[in-house]
């Protein structure tokens, strides 16, 4: 359910477990790049932290469209440059991911959290992957996996050749559509085929689209001067 606070509109999704804290966030800009007002979006950051309660402002990290995830638990946290995702075994830690018609993917495991940046670049590349991988090195499984707020097929037109390229790749032929000559890329059906190939059981959806909904960001709809949305997970002590 869309809820408001304090020029916040989120979604949070509280029924995941009692110790774990997963919501996408817009209505103030929370982009931190050069084209944006950084002054005011750090504010809304500090606002964002405290109508949540978190022990912390979000770490993101600079996003480019890849596989590479950040492992916080290992790396200098001060050097989070060329990355499209997030995992920690840590607690009260909140990790966030910037997005603006791209998925965030949220995975909770016994002992680890992720959180993925997933554009069609990032997915072609592995990063859903990747993340399983990297739980499994940690002794680890994907319990549960949210897929967030992000563009709908009947408004993701892409070229003809980018839906083969899917296809030849991963094999799944349920991922398209097409209409009047048209190709409709489904990636929220792409990342779901993904987590279920990789034995990931219980995939929660939140079923808004970006460009549909003008009260979301939506880089497709407004081009650049478009702001970003925040979808955050953090595991309580």
């Amino acid at each position: 359910m869309l809820k408001s606070k304090r020029g916040i509109i989120y979604y949070d999704i509280n029924t995941i477990s009692s110790d774990i804290v997963c919501f996408t966030a817009g209505g103030r800009d929370f982009a931190l790049s050069e084209n944006q007002n950084l002054s005011d979006n750090y504010a809304n950051y500090r606002v964002l932290t405290d109508v949540f309660n978190l022990p912390s402002l979000p770490f993101t990290v600079n996003q480019i469209h890849s596989a590479n995830i950040y492992n916080y638990d290992n790396k200098d946290k001060n050097k989070a440059e060329g990355y499209d995702g997030i995992i920690t075994s840590h607690l009260d830690l909140p990790l966030g991911i910037l997005t603006a018609d791209c998925f965030s993917v949220q995975l909770i495991g016994g002992n680890n959290i992720a959180n993925l940046h997933c554009g069609w670049r990032s997915i072609y590349a592995g990063i859903i992957n990747n993340a399983v991988d990297i739980f499994q090195g940690r002794g680890d499984k994907i319990d549960t996996a949210v897929v967030n707020i992000g563009i709908c097929t009947d408004c993701y037109e892409v070229s003809p050749g980018l839906v083969g390229s899917f296809i030849e790749k991963f094999q799944f032929n349920d991922i398209y559509k097409e209409k009047d000559g048209s190709c409709y890329l489904n990636l929220r059906k792409i990342i779901e085929n993904i987590l279920k190939f990789s034995g990931v059981n219980r995939i929660i959806h939140l079923q808004r689209c970006t460009f549909c909904n003008k009260y979301l960001y939506s880089y497709r709809r407004d081009g650049e001067k478009t702001g970003r949305l925040l979808s955050v997970i953090m595991r309580k002590s």
